[in-house]
């Protein structure tokens, strides 16, 4: 009988070392697929752009509440990054204007994608020296912006004038949800399944009055370069 027991107990002891170092493979493949792919996600921007960018210390509140006190003095500009989507596009002589409902940036695949939590949001302008595809500029397309914040100025909306925050871009990665969300619906209105949107990276060249587009359409990379305005 206790011969009987000790058996038993030996091959349950055994049975649990089997289960334990089964959970620690497991464990140990999650972290190195966590790991891998960490490592193989192509960076939205540069290194070089992302330099200086303030990720955590920039108050985005204070420079929101400029837009109802603007004033020159004591206005201390500072490099960010920031998302949103834009609401209305303003064509200038010397490039374009941006006007846009600020939005939490997020992932390459979950920004670009139709649910975002929109939290306390607000507008804000973005002016970029460059030449963006007219269809990237699309009203519903979704954003991340690098750049340096100025002090709020006045746009007009819908014919009336707005004094909203002023962001000088540096570069811009946009997403085409647009023809995204079109590309999703069948001509009979049945649903195909889901796009992903196209998604492109423009940037200012250093000094040439260049605009650097780097192209990323589902997986696709390539590099031109298209004269700024």
């Amino acid at each position: 009988m206790t011969m009987c027991f000790a058996l038993s107990q030996n091959v349950a002891l055994r049975v649990l070392d089997r289960k334990r170092r089964f959970a620690m493979r497991m464990i140990g493949l999650v972290v190195m697929c966590a790991l891998l792919e960490a490592c193989t996600i192509t960076p939205m921007f540069p290194s070089e752009i992302m330099k200086n960018v303030e990720i955590n210390t920039f108050d985005v509140e204070a420079w929101q509440k400029q837009t109802y006190h603007p004033s020159i003095a004591g206005f201390v500009p500072h490099k960010v990054e920031l998302g949103g989507e834009i609401i209305e596009v303003i064509r200038k002589p010397e490039g374009v204007v941006l006007l846009v409902e600020a939005q939490p940036v997020g992932s390459h695949a979950a920004y670009g994608s139709k649910s975002v939590d929109r939290g306390d949001s607000f507008w804000y302008a973005i002016a970029f020296n460059g030449s963006p595809e007219a269809s990237m500029l699309q009203r519903g397309n979704r954003l991340v912006v690098v750049g340096m914040t100025e002090r709020a100025g006045t746009e007009m909306i819908g014919g009336a004038p707005r004094v909203l925050p002023h962001l000088l871009a540096q570069c811009l990665h946009i997403w085409n949800n647009r023809e995204a969300e079109t590309a999703d619906f069948s001509y009979y209105g049945g649903p195909m399944g889901h796009h992903p949107a196209e998604e492109r990276t423009f940037c200012l060249g250093d000094d040439s009055g260049t605009s650097l587009t780097i192209s990323e359409s589902r997986g696709d990379k390539q590099q031109t370069h298209s004269e700024g305005l």
